[in-house]
């Protein structure tokens, strides 16, 4: 298989010394977050404390979109049976980004032909401050996204073993289990699987897509349940980050009344949502806010242009050498975009953390690009 042939080809070529200093890299980041931000166990983190809370009481009435969640809470609840306070999540989300980071450099050797440039694009993995300071944010987020990276590298190597087959079809499982988007991935597999071999994995893609339609169900039983679970006043509002108002209702040509389906307002207000949906696309890259500082926004500029200008590079090595199963990261990276168009985008940024994930893949890929050309042109 293509994946196995090049697990055999480069995952040699790391030296010991070489995870030594990319766990440095790592572990030094996160020592400066735990110190400036500490352990936040509160806002978020309340309601999946309190669930664990009420569950290990006996209280059992969940609502059904919590199930989004139960992966999570689960690992809370496991946490209290142990006698361990809330806290020590932060100590369990620190262990799995630490896999995580190890199963990221896995995938670069399946991905990249340098020894290089796999150290360098693993350190842009460890250094990336938008992915890891969610750590030590008792939120779904990180452990979702960490999830997210272990189980595509499982994907990829899917065929090489029955312990890693049994591995893959796992997280296909549990993912969706630990954030409301994680159903995307399903797709996002699927796709994978068609651009592979559509034919062997004929069977693979129907079981996927017969598990959208239990999810689908889930959701529909969510909506019977609490309206809220749908949350449409964004989208009324016109507002790009939730809660905060835009300029956006100034293109407003209809305006809403009681009782009007949220697609046929934004279907009459075409100036208004065509400007919604683009600004909220744009955002999900640009991490910059109005309410930062001037530093923080140049910051997170500077960082965020050399990911995508490299993740660029990346997709056009792609395109160039024909690698249409790769095209997968790029899929990812658009379907993890879709909520926060479709809805909102967080305050801080942290629902665009799948999409890094992803974009930060394809750097990696643009990395070994340059470096290669670069190598070319100088022979």
């Amino acid at each position: 298989m293509y994946s196995k042939h090049l697990q055999a080809g480069n995952q040699r070529k790391l030296k010991i010394v070489d995870w030594i200093g990319i766990g440095c890299v790592w572990l030094i980041l996160q020592m400066i977050l735990l110190k400036f931000l500490g352990i936040n166990d509160t806002q978020e983190s309340l309601k999946y404390i309190g669930l664990a809370d009420k569950w290990v009481t006996g209280d059992r009435n969940f609502q059904w979109y919590n199930l989004f969640y139960s992966g999570y809470i689960a690992m809370h609840i496991l946490l209290k049976d142990l006698g361990l306070p809330p806290k020590s999540m932060y100590l369990v989300q620190l262990l799995i980004s630490g896999v995580a980071l190890y199963y990221f450099v896995q995938i670069l050797t399946l991905l990249l032909k340098s020894r290089f440039t796999i150290i360098i694009s693993a350190i842009l993995y460890a250094s990336c401050f938008i992915i890891h300071q969610w750590v030590t944010a008792l939120f779904t987020d990180s452990v979702f996204c960490n999830l997210l990276i272990i189980s595509t590298y499982f994907l990829m190597v899917e065929e090489n073993s029955l312990t890693q087959k049994i591995l893959c079809w796992t997280f296909i499982l549990i993912i969706p289990f630990f954030r409301p988007v994680g159903f995307l991935f399903l797709i996002l597999v699927s796709f994978y699987w068609v651009t592979m071999n559509l034919k062997r994995n004929r069977k693979k893609i129907i079981f996927c897509f017969a598990y959208l339609i239990f999810i689908g169900f889930i959701i529909y039983k969510s909506l019977l349940q609490s309206a809220d679970y749908f949350y449409p006043l964004h989208n009324i509002q016109a507002n790009i980050i939730c809660g905060y108002p835009s300029n956006l209702l100034k293109y407003q040509t209809e305006t809403y009344k009681e009782g009007m389906g949220i697609f046929t307002y934004l279907f009459d207000n075409p100036a208004m949502s065509i400007r919604l949906f683009f600004s909220r696309f744009f955002k999900v890259f640009s991490l910059g806010r109005p309410y930062y500082s001037s530093l923080h926004n140049m910051v997170l500029f500077a960082s965020t242009f050399i990911y995508f200008i490299l993740a660029i590079c990346g997709l056009i090595s792609i395109i160039i050498r024909k690698k249409k199963h790769l095209l997968f990261l790029l899929v990812g990276v658009l379907l993890f975009s879709l909520p926060c168009v479709a809805f909102c985008l967080e305050w801080n940024g942290r629902f665009s953390l799948p999409v890094f994930c992803y974009v930060l893949l394809l750097s990696g890929i643009g990395v070994d690009w340059i470096y290669n050309l670069t190598r070319s042109a100088s022979s």
